[in-house]
């Protein structure tokens, strides 16, 4: 018997998001791990990561549930009109959502966030109440510097516009909600207090060690491990690290959700 794969829709803002839910292939309660995906990712993320990682979840007992935020994927919105705070404000929906599943351990959520969707999970962390557990993978820390480099954009100017990336556009609440947020993520980490585990590669071109490095000094958990990655780079495809990393915050999150609630 395969484990259970459902599709489920939830709104924020009248809008629509889609996502999967993966639970064991038992019956029961299971404790739940809520995903958020990178900057123009999607629910199964590069070479199907957040996918990968979902599945090897629910192997070990602990359901997951990754989805599109709204402009990305599946989920309706337009990416011109995503935000760090439209992501934010998606996020904090999908975990009271999946908390009222039959299935899901209400007392019992952990949270996996990828790049942008790292700042999300730091953010939601410290933000809402009963995460038990929280995993960084190749996070942005700093949000002006890392995307003012990316992007080529400077932060400070006053003249802040659209702009097209790679065939998308971003609008200019992007940049502005990034101007807002920009270390309200560190705030968040400072204050949780549970079990956290930062994950990042020691050649990411596109968000450097230094933020992991950040995370970690800022963080006020009692329990929190910085896993240095070597090689691999931002979504861990290279230099086979990529079912390493999997086996690892599986491992972790595992340990830390599958004692709680």
């Amino acid at each position: 018997m395969k484990n259970i794969e459902q599709a489920l829709k939830f709104s924020n803002k009248g809008e629509r998001l889609f996502g999967v839910l993966h639970l064991p292939k038992k019956s029961g309660k299971f404790p739940c791990v809520v995903m958020f995906h990178g900057f123009t990712g999607h629910k199964a993320e590069d070479h199907f990561l957040f996918t990968k990682t979902a599945r090897k979840l629910a192997e070990k007992g602990i359901a997951a549930f990754r989805f599109d935020f709204r402009g990305s994927g599946d989920s309706e919105g337009t990416f011109e009109r995503m935000t760090i705070g439209t992501e934010i404000s998606d996020a904090k929906e999908a975990v009271r959502f999946i908390k009222k599943h039959r299935s899901i351990k209400k007392e019992s959520i952990g949270v996996l966030g990828l790049s942008m969707g790292g700042f999300v999970a730091a953010y939601i962390c410290g933000n809402v109440a009963g995460v038990r557990a929280a995993v960084l993978w190749s996070a942005v820390g700093q949000y002006k510097k890392v995307f003012g480099k990316n992007l080529k954009v400077n932060f400070k100017a006053n003249n802040l516009k659209a702009k097209d990336v790679g065939g998308v556009v971003l609008g200019k609440g992007f940049f502005k909600a990034g101007i807002w947020y920009d270390g309200l993520n560190l705030v968040s980490v400072n204050e949780y207090k549970e079990p956290l585990l930062i994950v990042h590669s020691d050649n990411d071109k596109a968000v450097p060690f230094s933020d992991a490095q950040l995370y970690y000094r800022t963080s006020g958990s009692g329990i929190k491990e910085l896993k240095k990655i070597n090689g691999g780079g931002h979504t861990y495809g290279e230099n086979g690290m990529e079912p390493k990393v999997i086996d690892y915050s599986v491992k972790w999150l595992k340990k830390h959700l599958s004692s709680r609630g």
